[in-house]
Formats: C-alpha cells, structure tokens, sequence
C-alpha cells in the first residue's frame, strides 16, 4: 500500500464528524502521508475536491460518508490508477456492506490500511453513475421520509418508519422495461435496478446480484394491490421480497424503463432525475480497497 493518501469525510453523515478525528489518526498512526485532509460541512464540496485530488494521482483516496456520497465520486475514479477508500459512516452503507466492510472507524480504516484492491461495476442511467442502486416508486417516497435528523438519532430503524410512511402514500404507475429488445409492461408500485447486491441498507436486490457480476438485478413488484403493496413492504423488511409471486425479477447489462406518468429515480437514496431511464452497467469500473476475507 502507498503511503500517501487523501482523506475526505462528509461532516453532514451520520457518524461524519465522529470518525474524522480517530480516522485521521489512525491513517497517520500507520505511516501515511495525507496529502489532502478535510472534514466538509457542505457535501456539494465533495466531488470536486475527489476529482482533483484523483487528478493530483493521490494512490489512495479515502472518502467518508453514505451512498450518497460515493455515488457522487464515483464517476472520478473510472479508468484512473487511485484506489477508493470506503468509509461507511452513513445510515443503509449499502456499498460497504457489498464489500464486507465493518461499519467501525478501526476495522474501516484497517481495511483500507492493509486490505486488498478490487474492481466493482458501476450502474449508469441517463448521465447518472450509482455504486448500489436506482429505484422507480416506493423507496422515491422512503428517501423522502429520510431526512438527516432523523438518521442520526434513530439509526437503521428510521428506514422502518419511512417505508411503513410510503406504503401508505405510494400511488401506483405504469411501467415498461426493455431488456435484450423485449418489452415487459406493468402496473406497479416499485421498480428496482441494481448496480451491486444491497438496496435500501440491508436488503438483497435479487438473490443473484453481485457488485462484481458484470450485470444489472432487478426487480418490478407488479400488483397495485394495497394488500400486496404491504406485503411487499413486510417481506422486504424480511429480505425475502423476490420470494413474491407479484414480483418479477431480471438481470441486463442495458435496459430501457419508461413510465406513466413520468416518475422520479432515486439514484443511491438521493432523488435525481426523471424517467425515462436509460440503464447499463460498466464492468469492473472502479478499483477500491475491501477486506483481504469478506
């Protein structure tokens, strides 16, 4: 491992300012050189300060926060030589889970220390890269029930709220998905296209996603049935919603999803854009650090 490194932590995340002190410690502690060290209250400064840190051929950038935030500098790391470092300090840390990366600021910074390199694909819709997850419907309405306060004094359990909040408010839509040119059309409540294995913190996509497979999972619930709609939100809880028989599931390495009315996408738990989406995958994207044993 090189011994010199950038380390940037979004001081808005759960456990943002918390960490930043005892990861800063720990990296110098084990001999690296912080080229750049900053804890930023505003996430919009993120970003850029990764490109240019990226730019500056820093080895190892060590970036803190939720998905959110390495959805946001993802797209900085594809095709370069500089090695992501996760530090998983949000609330669902749906990519550190995929990695087998222990939500501990020792263990996080270990792995990053002294873990090994791998490739990870990155999803991409319209101009929109995601390291976990983009999603149609329900978990748009969860993200709204997601607010910053609330993650940081209830923990996983405001996730229970805001979904028990969505079930009762979603409205349904018609969607149709285009995979390998053939057309699937339904009316639905949610729409999930998986990147890597986690959605919503915890919960699998499909039981075949994989942030190495080279391909998309995904899943439609395809009933508009209220009862379904909070079957759906039961066995999701339960990890166990592609177990559904009102559930299709797929995998692509493109897909077009079109919907009626247009529908915004949640792209790794923030709200971005709007349909329509056009989805790919890019295989093995980006170099990160993960544990030598997962």
């Amino acid at each position: 491992m090189s011994q010199t490194a950038a380390l940037i932590v979004n001081g808005k995340s759960r456990r943002g300012r918390e960490w930043f002190a005892q990861a800063e410690n720990a990296l110098k502690e084990a001999g690296i050189e912080l080229s750049i060290s900053k804890l930023l209250k505003d996430p919009r400064q993120i970003s850029p300060i990764v490109k240019d840190a990226i730019a500056k051929n820093t080895p190892l950038v060590c970036v803190g926060g939720g998905d959110g935030t390495f959805s946001a500098v993802a797209q900085h790391f594809i095709g370069k030589e500089s090695i992501l470092g996760v530090l998983p300090l949000g609330t669902g840390n749906s990519l550190a889970r995929d990695l087998g990366i222990n939500a501990n600021v020792e263990e996080a910074v270990k792995t990053v220390i002294e873990g090994r390199v791998e490739h990870i694909d990155l999803g991409k819709v319209n101009n929109e890269y995601f390291v976990n997850v983009a999603t149609i419907g329900l978990t748009t309405r969860i993200a709204e029930g997601l607010d910053d306060a609330a993650k940081k004094r209830f923990g996983r359990a405001v996730y229970l709220f805001a979904i028990i909040k969505a079930v009762a408010s979603a409205s349904p839509f018609r969607v149709s998905l285009t995979i390998e040119g053939k057309e699937h059309s339904f009316r639905s409540f949610q729409v999930v296209v998986g990147s890597g294995r986690y959605h919503g913190g915890p919960f699998p996509v499909t039981p075949e996603a994989s942030i190495e497979s080279g391909k998309l999972a995904g899943y439609v619930l395809t009933s508009t049935r209220r009862s379904v709609l909070l079957k759906y939100g039961i066995n999701l809880w339960l990890k166990r919603q592609t177990e559904m028989p009102e559930v299709f599931q797929f995998e692509a390495e493109t897909l077009m999803i079109k919907t009626i009315p247009v529908k915004r996408i949640t792209i790794d738990g923030e709200i971005k854009i709007r349909t329509p989406g056009e989805f790919k995958i890019l295989p093995a994207a980006i170099k990160v650090m993960a544990p030598n044993e997962k």
